[in-house]
């Protein structure tokens, strides 16, 4: 009887902790976006992309950060032989924090989130996602270079445009007399 009468105030106090633990735990998850909208419909979550660890590959703008708050708290629990003990209460699953982004991101217009960072709990469960909202933009269109113009085309020299340069050639002793004559004929038989 007597060790009935030493674990009932032990029963006692562990029945009136948990009586106060059970609506005191920590608030509900909450999401929150800093950004604009892009001023079309939403997609469906299940079409949002999630690049995790960094942006997109091709073009795109960020339309602003998401943020998912999953709040936690330890609740001292009493042990044996008087020792408290913590345990982790909150936080959410990645893979739930990293779908209520989208959502919202989904809601304001966007393509997906990139670069997510997270925090976690000591129990691992996620406490803090952050990520980028984006959208895609189309692909710039390059017009073709224009075609390359054909070099132009001097006029073909006079007669007597000919005839001074072979003057020229003669007097600066680059043909010898015979060439010069045989030439200056044939410039003269075109006329």
């Amino acid at each position: 009887m007597t060790s009935d009468r030493q674990a009932r105030p032990a029963l006692l106090l562990a029945t009136a902790f948990a009586a106060v633990l059970v609506g005191c735990g920590p608030p509900p998850p909450y999401v929150r976006y800093d950004g604009g909208h892009y001023g079309r419909a939403p997609k469906p979550v299940d079409d949002m992309d999630v690049l995790r660890a960094g942006p997109p590959s091709t073009r795109y703008h960020d339309l602003g950060t998401v943020i998912v708050t999953c709040p936690s708290q330890t609740t001292m629990m009493p042990g044996p032989f008087g020792m408290a003990s913590g345990v982790q209460d909150g936080g959410c699953n990645y893979s739930w924090a990293v779908r209520q982004a989208c959502a919202r991101a989904a809601s304001a217009g966007a393509d997906g989130i990139h670069s997510i960072e997270t925090a976690t709990n000591s129990a691992g469960a996620v406490v803090s996602l952050r990520a980028s909202v984006f959208v895609r933009l189309p692909k710039l269109v390059t017009q073709a270079p224009p075609p390359p113009k054909p070099p132009e085309k001097k006029p073909a020299p006079t007669s007597k445009e000919r005839l001074q340069e072979l003057e020229e050639l003669k007097a600066d002793e680059l043909i010898t007399p015979e060439e010069y004559a045989k030439k200056r004929s044939e410039i003269l038989d075109e006329i």
